[in-house]
């Protein structure tokens, strides 16, 4: 698959980066030539110094033979423009990354699907509901919906004190039967694993855990997580994103304080929230002890940073957490900075671009089918939703019999759309499950013929 990203900036690289990893061929397009130059010299990508809006530096892209453009310059506008040019050389995928608030209106973005645009993804959005998933449940670090949101993925850091800390995990389950839960994934030192039931965890780990909706609250139990009997949130900055997880967690049924250090941004979202009895805004340094002090962050069940200033999301996420905000987030723009919040005790970053690509990604691997996907944070591990085939491998046979590739499992299997099962060794898949699959990608395409039974070229790419 033939790809051509038009920006190299935080987004862009990122997502070249994500995709030249999975063996597509990429080209680049800036018109910045040291953050060209930064990119091929740190990917495993082409790269065409110009602008994205011309046709002759398209031309030279290669995009009369691209199966896929990605238009993610800094420039909503731009990205649109470059979408609709990509049509006049029928290019069959074009993806516009936005981030501004006259493109999270429907009636705009029909416009635009309707003029050949097959994607308009508004990276605000994205973050902000990346936001307000995570927030919803206090162990989380992180939370992806799979089978109509009947089946969650959650990311946990195993802390100091943990009960599941140096136990093996066929203990674990053995000793919370009563719960239908997977441990998925272990991510340790940066490298991600599917662990067996000889592996223990370790104080510093990340893990991966499978588990159905309506018993997710359990997890809270199982790690020893502090949970706040309030309903009260903070959020640090005015911006969009600020905006809308605000709105987010009221609906919620969250009581939510906005402080905001530009008196402008406080008068505008005062007007907005108007008739929101359980939104309040203030104007002050968020950052000040004495400011979250008097918003009422030392028992607030959430403090969320948000503004544009990484070094001030950062800043206050510690005061909050010195204060004892019971869960505290922080949004992280700049690659430097995420690794600067994963040292100091922020429970949740949320960065924009890596939401970004993940959702571009699963796109890509969709396929079409409205079938959900993401990665695990920081390494290459997959995971992704398969409907079994009528001639399927793996149906009516004991999963424990089932020949799957190495580094592969089933994690999840939804029932009739609503019933959720974690399964065993001795568990049975029918034809027309919906499968969770946890997989390296080497494995995705012998995963796709085994069980949706489909040609190897078939199982990667974009579907119209």
């Amino acid at each position: 698959m033939k790809i051509l990203i038009i920006g190299a900036g935080e987004t862009g690289f990122y997502i070249a980066s994500e995709l030249s990893e999975d063996d597509y061929e990429v080209t680049v397009v800036d018109e910045n030539p040291v953050q060209l130059k930064n990119t091929k010299r740190s990917l495993n990508v082409a790269g065409v110094l110009g602008n994205g809006t011309s046709l002759s530096v398209l031309e030279k892209a290669g995009i009369e033979s691209s199966d896929l453009v990605i238009a993610c310059t800094d420039h909503d506008e731009t990205n649109l423009i470059c979408c609709l040019l990509a049509n006049h050389y029928k290019v069959k995928h074009k993806i516009a990354v936005t981030k501004t608030e006259s493109f999270m209106k429907r009636k705009v973005i029909s416009n635009y699907l309707r003029s050949g645009v097959s994607q308009v993804i508004n990276s605000t959005m994205i973050a902000a509901q990346e936001i307000i998933d995570t927030a919803s449940l206090a162990s989380a670090t992180e939370v992806s919906a799979f089978g109509q949101k009947n089946v969650l993925l959650v990311g946990c850091r195993i802390k100091e004190g943990f009960p599941w800390e140096n136990i093996y995990l066929k203990d674990i389950r053995q000793s919370e039967s009563d719960i239908q839960f997977l441990i998925a994934s272990i991510v340790r030192n940066g490298k991600s694993s599917i662990p067996t039931g000889e592996d223990q965890i370790k104080q510093g780990d990340y893990v991966y855990v499978l588990i159905p909706r309506q018993t997710a609250t359990a997890l809270n139990n199982l790690l020893n997580v502090r949970i706040s009997t309030n309903r009260k949130a903070v959020i640090a900055g005015g911006n969009l994103i600020a905006e809308r997880v605000a709105a987010g967690l009221a609906k919620s049924h969250y009581h939510v304080t906005m402080i905001c250090r530009s008196e402008t941004d406080a008068a505008r979202l005062k007007k907005r929230f108007t008739n929101k009895k359980r939104i309040t805004v203030k104007h002050g340094d968020f950052e000040s002890v004495k400011e979250q002090l008097k918003a009422e962050v030392a028992i607030s069940s959430l403090f969320i940073a948000v503004s544009n200033d990484d070094n001030l999301n950062i800043t206050s996420s510690l005061v909050a957490r010195y204060l004892g905000a019971a869960k505290v987030i922080a949004l992280i723009n700049r690659q430097d900075m995420v690794n600067c919040a994963e040292q100091v005790d922020i429970d949740v970053h949320i960065s924009p671009r890596l939401s970004t690509a993940r959702q571009i990604k699963k796109i890509i691997r969709g396929r079409g089918k409205n079938l959900n996907y993401t990665t695990i944070s920081e390494t290459n591990m997959e995971v992704m939703e398969m409907v079994t085939a009528e001639d399927s491998e793996i149906i009516n046979t004991p999963l424990k019999d089932v020949k799957l590739p190495p580094n592969s499992l089933v994690g999840a299997i939804i029932k009739d759309h609503r019933n959720v099962i974690i399964p065993t060794g001795d568990t049975i898949v029918e034809a027309g499950d919906k499968v969770i699959l946890v997989s390296m990608p080497e494995a995705v395409s012998k995963l796709h013929e085994i069980i949706e039974v489909t040609s190897p070229k078939q199982s990667v790419g974009m579907t119209a």
